[in-house]
């Protein structure tokens, strides 16, 4: 994934917090934190909009964890380059590296729930792929 932001990418700012780099994901999984009350109260027909929402919701998620690993890596080679102490920062590209794991078993438990509440959608293939294991 590029490392480059676009319109709606995180400030470089946040990926240097911790706390507000948290609060924005946190923001970001609300989908998956609502996923059973909405699939709750979605009707068959609503499954494909109910996907379309995971499917952006993970998409900005790993645009935003690429990104702030992307600046990450670039403000430790700048810091590294001028012999300045970089610890700060690797210890959060580690935080934010392990957030990919993290995200993984977000969408794992999401799309378990909707493959059993919407079993006549089909999911794409690397959801598929996600659930059986193989990523």
């Amino acid at each position: 994934m590029s490392s480059e932001a676009g319109p709606d990418a995180l400030p470089e700012s946040a990926c240097e917090h911790m706390s507000r780099f948290k609060a924005v994901l946190g923001g970001l999984r609300r989908a998956d934190d609502n996923i059973m009350l909405r699939l709750n109260t979605t009707a068959g027909a609503d499954c494909g909009a109910l996907l379309g929402e995971l499917q952006a919701a993970y998409g900005r998620r790993a645009r935003d964890i690429e990104y702030c690993l992307g600046v990450l890596d670039r403000r430790i080679a700048q810091r590294r380059s001028q012999n300045a102490p970089s610890f700060a920062l690797e210890t959060q590209r580690a935080w934010v590296d392990k957030e990919r794991g993290v995200e993984r078993i977000v969408m794992r438990r999401s799309l378990a729930a909707f493959q059993t509440r919407c079993p006549l959608l089909e999911l794409p293939p690397e959801y598929t792929a996600l659930l059986e294991g193989h990523q």
